[in-house]
């Protein structure tokens, strides 16, 4: 994270806890903008599909949980191949949303695809 403050490759970033991605990434996006998470581009782990066999519906999944998605950084895209440098090959990150103009400060669309 420092090396990516350094090389001004970062323009903001969230630590995805409770409260899951709309509760902890609205936090950081400034007024006039919006957050868009595609949920059909999450990397679901296992652990994740069984809770929801338990029974917990996709609004209550991405409400509470991270879903795989633990940390997201909010970059300009044309610096994505420069961020992924940072990264070891086992934590690369991608892309599950851009910011676009708008008042509601998040929107999620699409359906997370649970891995099995």
């Amino acid at each position: 994270m420092l090396n990516l403050i350094k090389n001004n490759l970062l323009n903001g970033c969230a630590n995805i806890t409770g409260g899951g991605l709309e509760g902890n990434i609205k936090r950081v996006i400034p007024k006039s903008l919006c957050a868009y998470i595609n949920l059909n581009n999450i990397k679901t782990r296992s652990i994740f599909n069984w809770i929801k066999n338990q029974g917990v519906d996709d609004y209550e999944m991405i409400k509470t949980f991270n879903c795989g998605v633990g940390f997201c950084l909010i970059i300009n895209y044309k610096n994505l191949n420069k961020v992924k440098k940072f990264f070891s090959k086992e934590y690369q990150p991608y892309i599950i949303g851009k910011i676009i103009p708008g008042e509601k400060k998040i929107k999620i669309d699409g359906k997370i695809h649970w891995q099995k």
